[in-house]
């Protein structure tokens, strides 16, 4: 389940052969970053050996989430490292941020008053069993996961760093097959099939990519959406897209939300959107094996939220 939180993807493009002669700036940032990499790294081998004394249970799967927050820290900070040792440009997978010096202070003040919180839970915890015992163990790997975050997003405000955006598999939302509205009147189609919802943001998918990061599998793509059915501006879209064969019949679909402003007639571009792949899931073998020029993409609307503070539902 906490795979599909947060992963980091970050592309180095042109990476040489051998590292290239640092700055005096690349070479302090280039040290810091390995002194982050090295705390990272010590607070992973905790993570991992606090998950190791537990089989099952809340408490574990409270650790198992602050270990893949931290091992998302690592993959960020390493490759980070590499791309300024090799002298490369980095882009991200989805908007790059740049660093917010301020925004970093006030986030090491609260680590610091988290650390707090963390280190006197632990001493209530010390020494209890029971009931009593396993609450007060919870709220240590609680506090704790809430450390995680807040190192995150110090990481992310003191060198700019980014995540990548993974949308939530659709499972329980199907869009019906192009059979099922066969024979039916433009207005019963609207009505029975939600043609209306996909009518509003129209996709487009331009890209598609396999890749492996930290030993975990992915599918990567790049979506254009153009809003040529919007009635009015808005803030966010909120929707489910759907991917189906030549013939219209849905063979995977995603939960997606367009987080960026997009006006009636305006085209957005997301790139690196994806979905974590599992080779024993016949759909994503699908989304694997099947290129892009057979494939048809259709965007049902189920949430707009205007630019005029006003929203719609489906």
């Amino acid at each position: 389940m906490v795979r599909h939180i947060i992963i980091s993807v970050i592309c180095i493009v042109a990476l040489g052969a051998c590292k290239h002669s640092l700055s005096p700036e690349e070479q302090s940032q280039a040290q810091a970053l390995r002194a982050e990499l090295e705390a990272t790294r010590k607070e992973v081998a905790a993570a991992e050996a606090d998950n190791s004394k537990y089989s099952g249970g809340a408490i574990k799967t409270l650790i198992a989430l602050r270990l893949e927050i931290l091992k998302t820290n690592e993959a960020l900070v390493q490759q980070r490292i590499n791309a300024i040792e090799a002298g490369a440009k980095i882009t991200t997978q989805v908007a790059t941020t740049n660093p917010d010096p301020e925004r970093a202070k006030n986030l090491e003040s609260e680590l610091a008053s988290q650390q707090k919180k963390v280190s006197e839970a632990a001493s209530r915890a010390d020494g209890t069993g029971g009931l009593v015992g396993a609450m007060a163990q919870m709220s240590v790997a609680t506090e704790t996961n809430t450390l995680s975050l807040l190192r995150q997003q110090f990481l992310v405000a003191k060198y700019g760093l980014a995540l990548p955006k993974l949308q939530q598999n659709v499972s329980d939302v199907s869009a019906p097959a192009a059979s099922e509205t066969a024979g039916k009147s433009a207005q019963d189609t609207l009505i029975v099939d939600g043609n209306l919802q996909e009518q509003i943001i129209v996709p487009t998918l331009s890209h598609k990519k396999f890749a492996e990061q930290n030993y975990q599998k992915y599918i990567w793509l790049d979506v254009v959406f153009d809003a040529s059915g919007l009635d009015k501006p808005a803030r966010a879209v909120k929707g489910l897209i759907f991917f189906t064969d030549l013939f219209g019949e849905n063979k995977f679909g995603l939960r997606w939300t367009i987080d960026k402003p997009i006006s009636p007639g305006e085209s957005y571009t997301e790139k690196g959107s994806g979905f974590q792949y599992n080779q024993f899931d016949q759909e994503h073998q699908w989304m694997l094996a099947t290129d892009v020029k057979d494939m048809k993409v259709k965007f049902r609307v189920t949430n707009i939220l205007y630019q005029d503070g006003t929203t719609r539902e489906f």
